[in-house]
């Protein structure tokens, strides 16, 4: 029991962390968690049914038990397809529910139909009139429904139709828009939204009757795209800016950003189903985030463009992994269960200690001498009610981080947009108590954890053991692979210990501004893999000859390496600079070497993110990992080392090589010049390789710790950028 009051309060704190860090404790314990809680349940159940002895607090302990196998905890999976698994959690949860009808009927009720004492109709009849037995029903059945939530919400994730509707709106809006009809303002800027038609909520599902048909034999049909009560981004704006609405207390700024970012999720859920995205071609769609959110009226345009990304993607770290998108549906249900829960939880524990029922279930088993009766000492008494108190803890807490969550911003905006309370909750008391936790938010409410993997090739080159031969042949496959696994092994748990290894950095604050100046200037969207950035600074023609491998994860090893090269005397060519020159050459050097290696560990890391083939970038990297073991072993910091082997005319053909060969090719023009065209080349290059029709695999980062690159594909998606090869529309081509 104690056991799963710690496990239950684990996987509320830290459930809650998961998308914000990539710690490996939390996530090892979530993990222990998810898995132990619904056998334990069972186990612990089965054993107070068989056991020989008989504790009079079982009742109060299968109780315990059960409410919280009904679901406490938010999270519905740990995994993106343990979602596909909804049919046997059902089959869990009715095991649980069996369960405890049997244990909780024979340990309340234990005289029921027992032969010599009273018939069985009298007995269900006193059972009926019992104190307890509302309480027993009102916690079964709003367990049972908090049950029901748990798996619906596993099921919602392979429920498709929401974003078909937002599919076929976005197309019907898409034609009318491109065809000169009213909706010409259809994407309108971030300032006021005006026009903005992108959806925040619409009905479930719309029946109308044919027109064609008449009264008497009507045909009804399912009305694909919503054209009454929808709740737009631009009704928000207007609604959310009135005076009425602030004077309540409530932050009219993130109402309106939570509202626009939860809009957004709609859009980008869209590819995790590979559905058509049919504004991504128009150019107002790019004018929506280049114009709109990366607008120069905004003081700080990256910082809010980049928020509203990040809510987003929490919004569909939601929908994916918890029930918050289930309860926003039906807030009103929700929290009257909870109350239900919290108030019979607390009469049936107190009916159950102070009532004379326990010494009645004593005397009974006493009589029939069937099993030995242990009284509760003041010890399990104390831990009992412990258990009762953390279980109430948890619900209130449960429902309190929901109330300020954005899930509640959004669902307060469309209540008072529609004028109405939304079930349960009156209006006033939302306001109220959402502008209490939306004034401050704490940073356990962060949305990620603002930091990028890093590694290097050079530097972890000394963990990394490969094998003898690396190019196996076919006859030694099982003995390669063992000794790959055993290497990589070693090489994980290398990194996991070792600063050198394996790394996150915070990232840096001159990285987004950068990334948003480069992403205005190419206004027609075409990506280019470093190309413009070596055009624009002029060095096109001395290192073209980069850009020609036959992978984009070549390219990018080779500027890698040049990057370690340079950055090997990055101290002491900088201080040939002017104290002015310094800041600016200090901040190319971050935003260079942090994207450097960021690249470094998606190569290494999360292949699956990258362009092409993620097992042949693996490949490739552990080639380029293999040619830097065996050429620098423990000496990988000895400058000289590394410029003996880029002079090594026989190994010209090598990554290892043509990165040092770029390195010092770098060198030869001016340091303020050099990290400049290496940071601009990076930037670039992040941009160019983020466009991927992989949304499961970003779906799947979002559970540990999130990944930058999926924010910026996120961004790109908006902006209608959907992949690497894309040509600039007539429409635009025109202007």
């Amino acid at each position: 029991m104690a056991a799963a009051a710690v496990l239950l309060f684990f996987q509320l704190i830290c459930g809650s962390l998961r998308r914000r860090s990539n710690n490996a404790f939390i996530h090892g314990g979530l993990w222990v968690s998810y898995t132990l809680l619904p056998p334990l349940f069972t186990y612990t159940l089965g054993l107070m049914q068989s056991a020989q002895g008989v504790v009079v607090m079982y009742p109060v302990w299968a109780l315990s038990l059960f409410l919280i196998a009904g679901g406490a905890n938010s999270i519905t999976a740990y995994y993106l397809d343990d979602n596909k698994q909804w049919k046997r959690s059902v089959f869990s949860n009715l095991q649980h529910d069996i369960y405890f009808c049997i244990i909780l009927f024979q340990l309340l009720y234990p005289t029921i139909g027992v032969p010599g004492n009273v018939t069985f109709l009298w007995g269900i009849r006193h059972m009926l009139w019992h104190p307890i037995t509302a309480p027993v029903i009102l916690l079964f059945a709003a367990v049972c429904i908090a049950h029901a939530v748990g798996v619906v919400a596993s099921w919602m994730v392979n429920y498709s139709y929401p974003s078909k509707v937002v599919t076929d709106y976005m197309k019907y809006h898409a034609k009318t828009g491109a065809g000169g009809g009213d909706s010409q303002e259809y994407f309108g800027p971030a300032s006021s939204m005006k026009g903005c038609k992108y959806m925040v909520n619409w009905p479930a599902y719309k029946v109308i009757r044919s027109e064609s048909g008449s009264r008497s034999s009507a045909i009804y049909k399912c009305e694909l795209v919503p054209k009454e009560g929808v709740i737009t981004v631009e009704m928000i704006w207007d609604q959310c800016g009135k005076d009425d609405f602030i004077s309540q207390g409530v932050s009219s700024s993130r109402v309106k950003g939570a509202c626009l970012a939860y809009s957004l999720s709609h859009l980008l859920r869209r590819r995790f189903f590979g559905m058509d995205c049919a504004e991504a071609s128009l150019p107002e769609t790019r004018r929506f985030i280049l114009q709109g959110l990366l607008s120069e009226n905004n003081t700080d345009e990256y910082t809010e463009a980049f928020r509203v990304i990040e809510v987003e993607l929490a919004f569909l770290y939601d929908f994916f992994y918890t029930k918050y998108a289930l309860i926003f549906g039906m807030e009103g249900l929700f929290f009257l269960m909870v109350i239900v829960k919290i108030i019979c939880s607390f009469a049936l524990g107190v009916l159950v200690l102070y009532s004379k029922l326990s010494n009645r279930i004593a005397i009974h088993f006493w009589a029939l001498d069937e099993k030995i009766v242990r009284v509760p000492s003041v010890v399990s008494v104390s831990i009992t009610v412990a258990i009762i108190i953390a279980f109430l803890a948890v619900e209130a807490l449960q429902s309190i981080l929901y109330l300020g969550s954005d899930w509640a911003m959004v669902s307060l905006a469309c209540s008072y947009v529609t004028e109405s309370s939304n079930g349960f909750i009156p209006l006033a008391f939302r306001k109220r108590f959402c502008f209490v936790i939306s004034r401050r938010r704490l940073p356990l409410f962060s949305y990620w954890q603002k930091r990028l993997g890093q590694y290097s090739v050079i530097e972890g080159s000394k963990f990394f053991h490969p094998t003898k031969d690396f190019a196996f042949e076919s006859s030694r496959l099982s003995t390669f692979i063992i000794s790959k696994a055993i290497a990589y092994l070693g090489h994980s748990l290398s990194n996991l210990f070792s600063s050198n290894g394996l790394h996150f950095v915070k990232l840096p604050d001159s990285m987004k501004p950068m990334i948003v100046a480069l992403l205005k200037s190419n206004s027609d969207g075409r990506l280019t893999n470093g190309k413009e950035s070596l055009q624009n600074n002029l060095v096109f023609d001395l290192f073209s000859w980069t850009l020609q491998n036959e992978t984009q994860t070549e390219n990018m090893l080779v500027w890698h390496i040049a990057t370690d090269y340079c950055a090997t005397r990055f101290s002491d060519t900088v201080e040939e600079c002017t104290e002015e020159a310094q800041k600016h050459v200090s901040n190319n050097f971050h935003v260079a070497t942090s994207l450097s290696r960021y690249c470094a560990y998606l190569m290494s890391n999360v292949p699956e993110l990258l362009p092409g083939s993620s097992v042949d970038t693996k490949f490739i990297f552990d080639q380029a990992m293999y040619e830097a073991r065996e050429a620098f072993g423990s000496k990988m910091r000895d400058r000289d080392v590394l410029i003996a082997w880029s002079r090594d005319e026989s190994m010209t053909s090598s990554i290892l090589s043509k990165g040092l060969k770029l390195g010092a090719g770098l060198e030869s023009i001016d340091v303020s010049r050099r990290w400049k065209v290496m940071a601009d080349f990076w930037v670039e290059t992040i941009l160019y390789i983020t466009p991927s029709d992989n949304a499961v695999a970003h779906m799947e980062h979002l559970a540990r710790g999130g990944e930058f690159l999926t924010h910026l594909w996120a961004l790109l998606t908006h902006a209608g950028i959907l992949t690497r090869s894309q040509e600039p529309t007539a429409a635009e081509g025109n202007a």
